[in-house]
């Protein structure tokens, strides 16, 4: 099957895009980041942290900040990792399409951001059973989670870093091939 090219393809993308767009925009903000105060960083959100960290954040949001946390994880941000990491995929599908052949083992990079996801996943089962299991705090999860989540980190880094160099040189392939055609006319 060939992924990102054709109609289909490109209507699974701009569905995907639009699905993206309102976990983004929409219900991340609504039941994710704003019913927290500012100043309160959400364990999804950090690059890593420890059992005092997890113990502060749980204590400052009380039993309806933690209701509300537990509500999120479950019912938008188990969901939120399939929308960005197919989204992810696609995007890096069609860009290394466009740079390398099909056998290349280029080919493959279009896989990390199922890293980023299972990270996520793994992020978002420990963070359930951290607010399941409060006021005890395991620091051997905790450290699984920070691990989680500095991987989800790390993979999100470097996906985003291969679809910006993807993206800039297919980008400077087709302007080439633009001012080629253009000087030949």
């Amino acid at each position: 099957m060939r992924l990102a090219t054709g109609k289909l393809n490109l209507l699974v993308y701009i569905v995907s895009t639009l699905t993206l767009l309102v976990f983004v925009f929409y219900l991340i903000p609504k039941f994710g980041i704003y019913p927290f105060q500012e100043h309160i960083k959400l364990l999804d959100l950090r690059f890593w942290y420890t059992p005092i960290d997890v113990f502060h954040l749980f204590s400052q949001l009380g039993v309806n900040g933690r209701d509300v946390y537990r509500f999120f994880t479950i019912f938008i941000d188990m969901l939120y990792p399939l929308v960005y990491g197919f989204w992810f995929y696609l995007s890096l599908t069609f860009l290394l399409k466009k740079l390398f052949l099909n056998n290349s083992k280029f080919q493959s990079l279009r896989f990390i951001p199922f890293g980023i996801v299972l990270s996520d996943y793994i992020e978002n089962l420990n963070i359930l059973y951290l607010l399941n299991t409060f006021p005890q705090i395991s620091e051997v999860i905790v450290i699984i989670g920070a691990i989680a989540s500095f991987s989800k980190w790390i993979f999100t880094i470097l996906t985003i870093l291969i679809l910006i160099i993807a993206t800039f040189i297919v980008c400077a392939k087709y302007i080439s091939r633009f001012k080629i055609k253009t000087f030949k006319n």
